[in-house]
């Protein structure tokens, strides 16, 4: 794998894996003592991984090196951008592109177009949600958000979402609950600290106990 590492080429890297690797045989090396070996194998399987690798991921979120940490978050994400209907898959870029361009109103209705053709298309939901915050409809993106956590219960941007839709509609309290929740699946999304860590320091009446269960978020 050095060489296409090198040389930062990822579709190179697929294909080398792919004609020498499985999946399953990826996800047992991110518990190897070596730590470069934990972090090709998050690369990797983040590349070629489907929705049965994510368990591996999740729980390579709380390696003890930042790198491993940080290589599991992107193949999570590479795997949940992948993981629609391929029907399903072209309002879905087209969706992806037209948010980065902030065009949210024409990006929410690709994204539809996207959930009718495959419902259960978790980062679909996810994505516009995103949308839908950008153009500050908070109840709307708290739906779509509940669908791609219904979906995927790990799903740290999803609850991380609804966190900040609630910061929004000022109900601390619950944005709160939102951010410790994400932080103990992803526990290194520094901003999401930051922001737990100011409502933490600016509210006297939250519940400071920590404890919270996810269907809390999800009425």
């Amino acid at each position: 794998m050095r060489a296409p590492l090198a040389q930062g080429d990822a579709a190179q890297l697929a294909h080398a894996v792919r004609i020498r690797w499985r999946p399953s045989e990826l996800a047992p090396l991110l518990r190897d003592p070596s730590v470069d070996v934990r972090r090709v194998a998050a690369v990797t399987l983040g590349l070629i991984g489907k929705e049965k690798s994510t368990p591996y991921l999740i729980r390579a979120l709380r390696d003890e090196d930042l790198q491993v940490n940080q290589m599991a978050e992107h193949g999570l994400w590479s795997i949940w951008f992948r993981s629609g209907d391929p029907k399903a898959a072209k309002p879905f870029r087209e969706g992806v592109a037209l948010l980065s361009d902030e065009s949210y109103d024409f990006a929410i209705s690709k994204f539809q177009e996207s959930i009718r053709l495959d419902p259960q298309f978790p980062e679909a939901h996810n994505q516009c949600a995103v949308a839908h915050y950008f153009v500050a409809q908070w109840e709307e993106a708290i739906g779509e958000c509940r669908k791609t956590i219904e979906l995927i219960p790990s799903h740290f941007g999803a609850i991380s979402g609804i966190g900040h839709c609630y910061t929004q509609m000022d109900n601390l309290p619950q944005a709160l609950r939102c951010y410790r929740w994400a932080l103990r699946i992803n526990p290194r999304m520094q901003a999401i600290s930051r922001a737990a860590q100011r409502i933490e320091g600016n509210s006297c009446d939250l519940d400071s106990s920590g404890e919270f269960l996810l269907d809390q978020i999800m009425q």
